[in-house]
């Protein structure tokens, strides 16, 4: 099975991609557990985001489980780690090692080149530029390829499309 993670700042399409793709290649969906998690909450706090990455991490071990040729996730723990860093300037310890245990054959970091779109659980629409250079920053220091998403919607489906079946 090939894995693959979507990544980058809030409204930069990773949820749509990933569930386009999906469809596409008729594979495993892993969605985002912290809006299951948050959709009851108004508050949450440092002790809830080791929670959601724990619960991040079961469901993707989970779907791993399944048959199937491709697993699409539109997040992965470095998204908690690098939420955890901004927004409460420090990272739970369990989250770093979870986060650098995860693994995935690709990695599509999206750019935030596309407008905002509101949604409750956002919180950052003016500083999406800063987390991308930080998801950026993250795969570099980790040295895990990644490849770079920008642009219009079709144009960013095709070229995801393209990479998934050159690595197949």
């Amino acid at each position: 099975m090939i894995k693959i993670a979507f990544i980058g700042p809030e409204s930069s399409g990773k949820s749509t991609l990933a569930l386009m793709l999906s469809k596409k290649l008729n594979c495993i969906l892993v969605s985002e557990y912290s809006r299951e998690y948050l959709a009851t909450k108004q508050n949450y706090s440092l002790d809830d985001l080791n929670k959601i990455a724990k619960g991040q991490r079961k469901k993707l071990e989970k779907n791993s489980k399944k048959k199937g040729k491709y697993l699409i996730s539109d997040t992965c723990l470095l998204d908690i780690e690098i939420w955890s860093e901004v927004k409460f300037k420090t990272l739970n310890p369990e989250i770093r090692i979870m986060s650098k245990a995860e693994r995935f054959d690709i990695y599509f970091l999206c750019k935030p080149d596309i407008p905002w779109e509101e949604d409750p659980l956002r919180e950052n629409p003016k500083n999406r530029e800063l987390l991308y250079y930080k998801f950026q920053e993250k795969l570099i220091n980790r040295e895990i390829d990644y490849f770079e998403v920008k642009g219009k919607i079709e144009n960013r489906l095709s070229f995801c499309l393209d990479i998934i079946l050159r690595n197949k």
